[in-house]
């Protein structure tokens, strides 16, 4: 038993570190112009219907660990966890014995509970300890690139031997950066081929021939997993948001970085934030908060408006699907969600669902839908953020409540948007 503890414990802390932080990371530098003009479109792309082995309806789905699983959501569809650390020291196929066992463990009980199990691959970063975001210097390491590979490749084997669905996503941000450093060719270089792994022996030493071959060992190894490249929103060199930048534009420019890749991975993943916006106001003192009324000081567009615009350009000019992930969980209806350590606000959650719980109300969640979405995924980017469980062990709030970190916001809402029906998709 004490094995069992010394594990969870190490786990933990752990999970807070592998988690994505701008706070320790460098950030990319963002300009803050308005240009919120037309532009003209790229060639659409043939819009693909849903992947085969996943729900035909906007779904959603939440970040757990399996010994959190009594916590878990009972009706969200997705499960997903991290796969992280150093893959020389204490990376994911080495938390519990034999290699790789976690994630055998995970995709079982997931998969017993009726989920579809999802990885978040982010291993690059923290490889030899360097956590360092673009990771540029462990792209370049033949030695980390020799054993990422194998390290990529066993879990694939692991996944295939599941035998039914799994989704991989493909470190979080990379292509980000790749796309807004690619006229820098000192930022383009990765030892693929001069890794002299077996498998990627035949791939270009850039990012092409590292999103080729991820592409091909899954197409090798797995099958089943439906294979996720991640779309950043400041990745053309304009914050979406905070800039107020086209969303057309901005998805075009991604859009187009992803085409050039000529890799066919099968989903998008993109997110809102990685935090809540309380954590952002109260720790680091920044105002990151979305608004959802169109105003003329935005471009005429909410936040959330002009987000839904930058993922339907990506949606018709890739012909893939869109899964948001880590969005945060805190709400600002709950007394539980006061702005203290593990309970702080955002507007994400309520945004979507408020008006489902008010009268079934599904139009925001099919606007979306509209525009690709087939699934929200919440979670949180680091440790101290809001949860939809009852991790902090701090009772209950106020009448109405639970002890859930959010007030039980996010179990009942979800729970109410099954009960008044699914937003269906073709």
């Amino acid at each position: 038993m004490k094995k069992i503890f010394l594990f969870l414990f190490l786990l933990a802390i752990f999970a807070a570190g592998c988690k994505k932080d701008p706070v320790n990371l460098t950030e990319p530098q963002i300009q803050t112009q308005n240009v919120s003009g037309s532009t003209t479109l790229a060639t659409t792309a043939t819009i693909t219907s849903v992947p085969a082995g996943l729900p035909k309806r906007v779904a959603f789905g939440t970040e757990g660990d399996i010994s959190q699983s009594t916590q878990f959501i009972n009706e969200s569809e997705y499960q997903y966890v991290y796969l992280a650390g150093d893959i020389f020291s204490n990376g994911w196929a080495q938390w519990q014995a034999p290699t790789g066992q976690y994630a055998r463990n995970f995709l079982t009980k997931v998969g017993q509970m009726g989920k579809i199990p999802v990885f978040t691959y982010y291993n690059l970063v923290p490889a030899k300890n360097r956590y360092e975001d673009p990771a540029f210097t462990n792209l370049n390491d033949a030695q980390v690139m020799n054993k990422y590979f194998d390290d990529w490749k066993l879990l694939l084997q692991i996944c295939n031997a599941y035998g039914k669905t799994v989704i991989i996503h493909y470190e979080p941000d990379l292509f980000g950066y790749f796309q807004l450093y690619k006229n820098d060719p000192s930022k383009g270089t990765v030892k693929v081929a001069a890794s002299n792994q077996a498998d990627v022996k035949n791939f270009s030493n850039d990012a092409k021939g590292l999103a080729q071959a991820i592409v091909s060992m899954r197409n090798k190894y797995a099958p089943n997993v439906k294979l996720a490249w991640h779309a950043s929103q400041w990745s053309s060199g304009l914050g979406l948001v905070t800039s107020d930048f086209n969303p057309e534009q901005a998805a075009t420019a991604t859009a187009s970085y992803y085409r050039s890749l000529n890799a066919n991975f099968d989903l998008i993943f993109s997110d809102f934030s990685d935090r809540d916006e309380g954590f952002y106001q109260v720790v680091l003192g920044q105002n990151t908060l979305w608004s959802p009324v169109a105003t003329a000081t935005n471009g005429n567009l909410s936040d959330f408006d002009r987000f839904q615009r930058y993922l339907k350009t990506l949606n018709q000019q890739t012909g893939q699907k869109i899964m948001l992930w880590q969005i945060p969980i805190g709400n600002t209806l709950t007394r539980t969600c006061n702005n203290t350590n593990g309970h702080y606000k955002d507007n994400r959650a309520e945004y979507f669902l408020q008006s489902v719980l008010q009268n079934g109300n599904t139009d925001k969640i099919s606007q979306y839908g509209q525009a690709g979405v087939i699934a929200f995924l919440f979670g949180w980017g680091m440790n101290g953020c809001t949860t939809y469980m009852d991790t902090k062990k701090d009772g209950i709030t106020a009448a109405n409540e639970t002890a859930d970190d959010d007030g039980g916001y996010l179990r009942k809402a979800i729970k109410a948007y099954y009960q008044h029906g699914a937003v269906t998709l073709p």
